[in-house]
């Protein structure tokens, strides 16, 4: 081929690839680059975590939490009872209420409603 059939101009040690050596270390230059990135990544998430775990302050809504859960166990182990609401007369204002544990709650449940169908 001519240099008209192919309507280029070749310029003298002008290659049509680039050279091998900077492809190699501009591949492996972004390799490095690319491990060290996720390997800093990996330490920084890990140690967040335990940090999270083993140093954790004790903030406001843990100790907010402990106490609703301290608060509905002590509700569960109550004896049943009746609430009403009266005013300042003593007249009754309201319905009355049966408050009765969910245990106990249960067991009714399950005595009147359980066991063997017919």
């Amino acid at each position: 081929m001519t240099e008209h059939d192919t309507n280029q101009i070749q310029l003298p040690g002008d290659t049509e690839d680039p050279g091998g050596g900077m492809t190699w270390l501009l591949g492996l230059a972004s390799t490095f680059l690319l491990i060290s990135v996720l390997i800093a990544t990996n330490a920084m998430f890990y140690h967040v975590a335990a940090y999270a775990t083993t140093d954790k302050e004790i903030g406001a809504y843990s100790v907010a939490a402990e106490l609703m859960r301290e608060e509905r166990k002590t509700q569960l182990e109550q004896e049943p009872y009746w609430e009403a609401w009266t005013d300042i007369d003593g007249e009754l204002t309201g319905e009355r209420a049966l408050h009765v544990p969910m245990d106990t709650a249960a067991d009714i449940v399950v005595k009147r409603w359980g066991g063997a169908s017919k």
